[in-house]
């Protein structure tokens, strides 16, 4: 059964992590995101695609300040535990940009029904309340 799913913690702080990670040339720098792109999140670490092993090395040397601005960004300073840089293909920058219609809010439904685990898990993090006791 998905509802289960969808409400277990991790799903949620993956939700609050991807939220973050699209700030990704905000957190490195327009130079680095260029070339290094965010692939996954897992339990708090993530990992990063990055366009050959000499960036990859410019990464790992500034790895505890870009956890440091993701922990800032996040206002979680547990999200975001560990980074992991490895050489693999950057996605097309097409696919890196955001659609701006794909990713316009929808107003919420009542019912689930015809949503994916995405969309209920981003409307479920919006309903989570923030440090002020409110909801998003």
């Amino acid at each position: 059964m998905i509802k289960p799913a969808i409400g277990r913690d991790e799903v949620l702080r993956a939700a609050r992590a991807q939220r973050v990670l699209r700030e990704w040339d905000s957190i490195v720098g327009p130079g680095l995101a260029e070339k290094s792109h965010p692939d996954r999140y897992d339990r708090g670490t993530v990992w990063v695609s990055v366009q050959g092993s000499a960036w990859a090395q410019e990464l790992r040397m500034i790895k505890d300040r870009i956890l440091q601005k993701l922990a800032d960004k996040s206002g979680e300073p547990s999200l975001f535990i560990d980074l992991r840089f490895g050489v693999r293909p950057l996605p097309a920058k097409e696919a890196q940009e955001v659609n701006v219609e794909k990713d316009k809010p929808k107003p919420p439904r009542a019912d689930k029904t015809g949503l994916s685990i995405r969309e209920i898990a981003e409307q479920r993090l919006k309903e989570w309340p923030d440090e002020s006791g409110t909801s998003q």
